[in-house]
C-alpha cells in the first residue's frame, strides 16, 4: 500500500494497542545476558580501562588464555 500523504512512509504495519514498544523490550544476545546479571555497567568500565591501558588489558587477556589452555591440557 502506498501512502500518498507521507511519501517517505510507504508501509503501514499493524501495531496492536497493547504492544510493547521496541525501546522497552528486553534486550537479547550478550548485552541482554550481561544486563540480567547486572554486569552491563561493569562491562563499560572494563571497556574504558582497555581503551586507557591497551597493553595491560591485552597482557591480562593473554595470561587468561594461556592459563585456560594449561588447565584444559591438564584435564585430558
Amino acid at each position: 500500500m502506498v501512502d500518498n500523504s507521507v511519501p517517505t512512509n510507504q508501509f503501514h504495519p499493524y501495531q496492536p494497542p497493547d504492544a510493547i514498544p521496541h525501546s522497552e523490550m528486553e534486550r537479547g544476545g550478550l548485552s541482554g545476558m550481561l544486563n540480567k546479571f547486572g554486569l552491563d555497567q561493569k562491562a563499560g568500565k572494563v571497556r574504558d580501562l582497555a581503551r586507557q591501558n591497551p597493553g595491560v588489558f591485552l597482557g591480562g587477556l593473554a595470561a587468561l588464555v594461556i592459563g585456560a589452555g594449561l588447565l584444559r591440557g591438564r584435564r585430558k
